[in-house]
C-alpha cells in the first residue's frame, strides 16, 4: 500500500471517528443555564414602621420583608419571630432597604426594630406583627437576601452560569457548584478566628469579594453556594447550627451549610452528594479543608448536623 493511499485512509477514519463524537455530543440535552434572578422591590404599597423605620411588607407572598432605617443610631437589630415556635431570627441592620426572608411559611410573624442604648443594651424602636400566605414554599429560598446578597450583575452569578453550562440536571448543577468550590476556595483561618473573638460583629459575606480572594469561611461557602443555586433556580437554604466533631469533644461548633431542593427527591437536609448509588451530605467548607476518610464519614452523616436557623 503507497503512502498515499494511507494518508487517504487515515483522514477518512478521522473524519469517521470526529463524526461519530460529534453525534454523541448533539444527542446531550443541557439544561439552559439562563440566570433566573429573583429581585425583591420595596414598593411600599404596603407598609409598617415609624418616623425612623420603615418596614415593606408589600411582597409577603413572594417570602421577603424590607426593611429601611433612617435614623442616627449607630448599632440597630432587626428582630423576626416565625409563626412556627423557635428562637426569633435577629440581624443587625446595616445601610439602606435590606431584605430578610419569612421561612417559617404561612402565619403570623413578629417583627421588632431595636436601637442600642449602650453595650449591649438595646431599646424598642417599633413593634408589630404581619401575616404571610406565600404563592410557594420555595420563593424565600430563591430571592437574595441580606445573608445570600446578589444581583444580576454579580460575578457569582456569571460563575453560576459557568459551572452549570454543562449541567444536564440540577443535580449536575449542585455538583458542578460543589466540586468548584470545594477545589478553589481555601478556608480563611484568620477571619474564623476574628469572628470567634468577636472582631467581626455583624459580618455578613460579600460575595463577590470572597470570590475574587479565593479564601472564606463556612459562612462565606455556604452564601457563594446559595447563590449560584438560587440564580439557577434551585431553591437552596442556608443553614447554621452546630457541627459536632469528635475534635471539639462532640461539642458544637457553630457552622453554616446548605441543603437544596431537587424535583426527583425533595428537600434534602444538608447538602448532598450522588456517589451512583446512593446519597449523602456533603459540606463544601469541611470538605474543602480536608479529603481524609473520616472527613468524608463525618460530612455524610447528618447527625453530626443540628439546624438551628434556615435563610
Amino acid at each position: 500500500m503507497n503512502r498515499k493511499r494511507i494518508i487517504c485512509i487515515l483522514l477518512i477514519l478521522s473524519f469517521i471517528f470526529s463524526g461519530c463524537s460529534t453525534k454523541e455530543e448533539e444527542n446531550i440535552t443541557y439544561r439552559d443555564a439562563t440566570p433566573h434572578i429573583y429581585e425583591p422591590v420595596a414598593s411600599q404599597e404596603m407598609v409598617l414602621g415609624n418616623e425612623k423605620v420603615t418596614i415593606d411588607i408589600s411582597n409577603t407572598s413572594q417570602g421577603y420583608v424590607m426593611v429601611n432605617y433612617t435614623g442616627d443610631n449607630p448599632k440597630v437589630k432587626i428582630r423576626i419571630t416565625n409563626p412556627n415556635e423557635g428562637d426569633p431570627y435577629t440581624y443587625d441592620k446595616h445601610e439602606g432597604y435590606e431584605t430578610f426572608p419569612l421561612t417559617g411559611g404561612n402565619g403570623t410573624y413578629q417583627i421588632q426594630v431595636y436601637e442600642n442604648v449602650s453595650d449591649t443594651k438595646y431599646t424598642t424602636l417599633y413593634s408589630s406583627t404581619f401575616d404571610v400566605t406565600l404563592e410557594n414554599e420555595f420563593l424565600p429560598y430563591l430571592y437574595p437576601s441580606q445573608y445570600v446578597n446578589y444581583n444580576a450583575d454579580s460575578d457569582v452569578v456569571a460563575l453560576g452560569v459557568e459551572l452549570a453550562s454543562t449541567a444536564t440536571s440540577d443535580l449536575d448543577v449542585v455538583s458542578h457548584v460543589y466540586e468548584y468550590l470545594t477545589q478553589n476556595i481555601k478556608y480563611d483561618d484568620d477571619k474564623a478566628d476574628q469572628v470567634k473573638d468577636g472582631d467581626l460583629k455583624g459580618y455578613v459575606p460579600n460575595i463577590d469579594e470572597i470570590l475574587k480572594k479565593k479564601t472564606g469561611i463556612c459562612f462565606d461557602y455556604a452564601a457563594l453556594m446559595a447563590t449560584m443555586l438560587r440564580t439557577q433556580d434551585i431553591p437552596t437554604r442556608l443553614q447554621i447550627g452546630y457541627a459536632l466533631t469528635k475534635d471539639n469533644n462532640n461539642q458544637g461548633i457553630y457552622h453554616a451549610w446548605v441543603s437544596v431542593y431537587l424535583d426527583e427527591i425533595g428537600w434534602v437536609d444538608g447538602l448532598i452528594q450522588f456517589d451512583g448509588h446512593s446519597w449523602k451530605m456533603m459540606d463544601p467548607t469541611f470538605a474543602a479543608e480536608s479529603n481524609s476518610t473520616s472527613t468524608r464519614d463525618f460530612i455524610s452523616n447528618e447527625n453530626n448536623y443540628q439546624t438551628k436557623y434556615n435563610y
